[in-house]
């Protein structure tokens, strides 16, 4: 089940979009990136509905996601198919190891030890985080008793609904890992989503590394060993993104920080790479930009202000460097969920 739903279905969902993306960008990472983030976005938006208008409704949050995420994932499979029936290929195809030199080959096998070094310390090593006395244990309380933020966990007590955090499903999304695999949800948070969200982080990562160095391809595993090593020895502070990578990975806000935010600069590279009448085949990429945005407001509060600030700021940029106002209006519509979460916030 661990398998089927973040490796198969992240994959299979993400074959939908990669069928509209230009042919450069078709990767298997690509592919499962913008697989997780639309479904991370799909949970959302299935999620916090119910979460107000009923308080022991995780039993509906849990059919209905499953059935959409089926729907999704039989649709890639589909559309993948029938596409491959007409082209005869899926994804751009990218150089054998044999092709690679000799260095590069060192380097790459490196980078596989880097990872999974961080791997075996996350998962044998698993430390405890104050957050967790909150963020696990409503995780917990979700599978165990099906409500939704009304039993407050640090005493175990009724609350009224805390806007704050109703709005930040992560921990449900973790809830439903539990419920669908079986697995305690403490041990879906401290030693299984590790395993996929670390590896998740370095292939965002990757694809953004693909597009800093595409001239000069052979230097990329290098690149790729000095993001393991700022990681690994980044834990200079418990606020930066390298420590909660590693020691607090469960949480919304190392998702925020470590797939959301370099996630978004990735979209951008793909987006604003090449000629601007290129860009027209790249209808997947500015739903994913959009996608982004609304998984980002499952994270933490501080998405709605801090992916807002970025894409306007880039928007601005982008607009002024190729003189066109219309760059300027697609990055606004795609920052419409984290204006909505935030009049929500404001409001309620």
């Amino acid at each position: 089940m661990l398998i089927l739903l973040l490796i198969l279905a992240p994959f299979g969902t993400g074959l939908i979009i990669n069928r509209y993306m230009d042919e450069e960008n078709r990767s298997l990472g690509v592919t499962y990136v913008a697989g997780f983030l639309t479904l991370l976005a799909s949970f959302q938006l299935i999620a916090v509905p119910v979460v107000f208008m009923d308080p022991w409704g995780f039993e509906t949050v849990v059919d209905i996601f499953t059935v959409v995420t089926t729907l999704f994932t039989g649709m890639g499979i589909i559309v993948t198919m029938h596409y491959w029936r007409r082209v005869g290929k899926i994804f751009h195809k990218q150089p054998r190891w044999m092709e690679r030199s000799r260095l590069e080959q060192v380097q790459w096998i490196l980078v596989f030890v880097l990872i999974g070094l961080q791997l075996f310390m996350a998962i044998t090593h698993a430390s405890f985080d104050g957050d967790d006395a909150f963020y696990v244990v409503q995780s917990v309380i979700t599978d165990e008793t099906n409500t939704l933020y009304r039993i407050l966990p640090y005493t175990g007590g009724s609350t009224r609904l805390d806007m704050r955090h109703a709005m930040a499903v992560f921990p449900l999304w973790i809830a439903y890992i539990a419920r669908m695999t079986d697995i305690h949800a403490t041990i879906i948070s401290h030693t299984v989503l590790p395993v996929f969200l670390i590896p998740l982080t370095y292939t965002i990562y990757y694809e953004i590394g693909k597009k800093l160095f595409k001239e000069k391809a052979e230097q990329l595993p290098s690149y790729m060993i000095f993001v393991c090593l700022l990681q690994i020895f980044g834990n200079v502070s418990v606020y930066n993104n390298a420590t909660f990578l590693l020691m607090r990975t469960w949480q919304g806000k190392s998702m925020l920080a470590n797939v959301v935010i370099p996630g978004i600069f990735m979209i951008l590279l793909w987006l604003f790479e090449g000629e601007p009448e290129k860009r027209s085949q790249r209808g997947g990429m500015w739903f994913l930009l959009f996608m982004i945005n609304i998984a980002a407001a499952m994270m933490s509060t501080a998405s709605v202000f801090l992916n807002s600030f970025l894409i306007a700021v880039m928007a601005v940029v982008f607009s002024l460097q190729e003189k066109n106002v219309k760059i300027m209006l697609k990055m606004a519509i795609c920052c419409i969920p984290c204006v909505v979460y935030a009049l929500l916030y404001v409001l309620l």
